[in-house]
């Protein structure tokens, strides 16, 4: 396989297809996604979706499938965010403990996360042989095993509570390859799965334009009016006129304070390492760690290897900078329970929002007309979750009920997790003390080439980056959400909200909501 441990050219037509500087092994393995018109004049369409990753693809593609005029909205260009970011695992074995759930949510919640999930990999699976979508899919196990920190009890608790809402497991011992310190028990969860998420997600554009969907690129919506129709206006002012409105962008732009409350935003990294082809066994494996640590194989680009995926130390948005230190335990990982790793060929992160009380909100925006939905909180599993949502909102726009809409209704009371929601909160109050404090360099001239840093300028703090020229990039370090001060990611060379996950590229153009508006540009020259 072709290295691609080397960071992605910084320019701002290179950003718009991605979102950080690192590069997934999945984006040299796919074909051009194609090129699709700005919007450029107001329509109308019986459905209007925002965000082109897999949820928004996903709900495009079912209601496309019904018959109804369906248009597609993409900030930037399709499968440009997290999507392509993925470790694509399928699981129905969630990432959050079932025990967990039937504490908080209840036996009844538990059971419907089992069949959603389940339900999402069948339809992954139906619209690959349906669409004839070359994705590597396949069903395979999935074993769950312990940190060090845990004891048998945990797994002993997830065994029970997995059956209980209906999973196919059994206590067993995890299929690691000999000589790894991994010799404990597992939970086998059947007949999960697996795919190339940049193939499935070309395949069924491909199949969304076939059912006329009209996808627009470069194309990012900024203002919202709702009603009997809901009218959504892009950032040149074009407009989009629709009886239905879904806010399938990751983080939903429409509503800036409501859900944000209620989510967490997680920078999550990963690793992608060649070994011998056929020496590890093809299953998703995960532990019970919190940030859990998870791995899976995937095809290498010859006869003679496969590429083992290797992801976790996960932490705040917008709050560590040790990335480098973050990979390294992530390869010392692999390569104690995964002896026969022979090289790193790509190593990238992503964001996961995980929500206060461990499910995804899935359906009816809250406080908006019936006729707005969103698709967010993946919680680590993002690509049955949106799936799920997709479900749902397909449902709905049918004017059907769903069966597990109440489990997923954005609506729900946190009553549940008061707790965790008040300690969420907190931190999140929290992080508002950068107003106060120094820069994180005091002059622009300390600023290196490639590099980029929030420096304060009297009662306001700016932020800065340098690019391979030398030139000087400088715009306001307030985030356009809710005014906390973003910090620099040397990682993936951007600048991150450490409140809500907004995310800016080194231009300061917004990457990630909930932020709409780009970071307001700084003279340089009063620097």
């Amino acid at each position: 396989m072709q290295s691609t441990t080397e960071k992605l050219a910084i320019t701002p037509d290179a950003l718009r297809m991605t979102s950080g500087a690192t590069l997934p092994i999945w984006t040299h393995q796919v074909p051009s996604f194609g090129t699709f018109p700005t919007l450029s004049s107001d329509i109308h369409s019986d459905i209007t979706v925002v965000g082109g990753g897999v949820a928004g693809l996903t709900t495009a593609y079912l209601l496309s499938k019904l018959g109804k005029s369906v248009t597609l909205l993409e900030a930037r260009e399709i499968c440009s965010g997290e999507s392509g970011r993925t470790s694509a695992h399928l699981m129905s074995a969630i990432d959050d403990r079932y025990y967990e759930i039937q504490t908080s949510h209840g036996k009844e919640a538990a059971k419907h996360m089992a069949e959603a999930h389940s339900a999402a990999i069948d339809l992954i699976e139906k619209i690959v042989k349906d669409e004839k979508i070359d994705c590597d899919f396949r069903r395979l196990d999935g074993y769950l095993f312990l940190a060090p920190e845990h004891t048998q009890d945990v797994l002993e608790r997830e065994l029970f509570a997995a059956r209980e809402a209906g999973m196919t497991v059994e206590m067993t011992k995890a299929p690691f390859p000999q000589g790894s310190v991994e010799t404990g028990n597992a939970i086998r969860f059947a007949n999960q799965g697996e795919y190339h998420p940049t193939k499935y997600m070309k395949g069924v554009l491909d199949a969304c334009v076939r059912n006329g969907v009209k996808v627009f690129t470069n194309s990012k919506a900024v203002s919202f009016k709702e009603g009997e129709e809901c009218i959504t206006t892009t950032e040149n002012g074009s407009k989009v006129t629709s009886k239905h409105l879904v806010m399938a962008s990751n983080l939903p732009v429409n509503d800036r304070v409501t859900m944000y409350f209620k989510m967490e935003p997680y920078r999550t990294y990963m690793i992608a390492a060649k070994v011998p082809k056929g020496s590890v066994r093809r299953a998703l494996y995960w532990n019970t760690a919190d940030p859990y640590v998870y791995a899976r194989i995937t095809d290498g680009d010859d006869d003679q290897s496969d590429i083992l995926l290797v992801g976790g130390e996960d932490h705040y948005t917008g709050q560590k900078t040790d990335y480098t230190e973050r990979y390294n335990n992530l390869t010392k990982w692999a390569k104690e329970r995964f002896p026969v790793v022979e090289s790193i060929v790509s190593k990238w992160s992503g964001q996961v929002v995980e929500t206060v009380d461990d499910i995804a909100f899935l359906g009816r925006n809250p406080g908006s007309t019936p006729n707005v939905y969103i698709i967010t909180g993946d919680s680590g599993t993002g690509l049955t979750h949106t799936t799920i949502g997709a479900i749902i909102i397909n449902d709905f726009v049918q004017g059907k009920s769903n069966r597990w809409e109440k489990t997923f209704d954005p609506s729900r009371m946190m009553t549940s997790e008061k707790t965790e929601f008040i300690k969420h909160n907190a931190h999140v109050q929290s992080q508002y003390l950068s107003w106060v404090t120094p820069g994180e360099i005091k002059d622009i001239e300390d600023l290196k080439p490639g590099c980029g840093a929030v420096m304060r300028k009297g009662l306001t703090k700016v932020a800065c980056y340098r690019d391979d020229a030398g030139k000087i990039h400088a715009h306001s370090a307030i985030c356009t959400h809710l005014a906390a001060i973003v910090s620099w990611n040397e990682g993936e060379k951007t600048f991150d909200c450490p409140c809500h996950g907004s995310r800016f590229d080194a231009y300061g153009m917004v990457i990630n909501g909930p932020a709409v508006s780009n970071l307001a540009p700084v003279d340089t020259s009063k620097l």
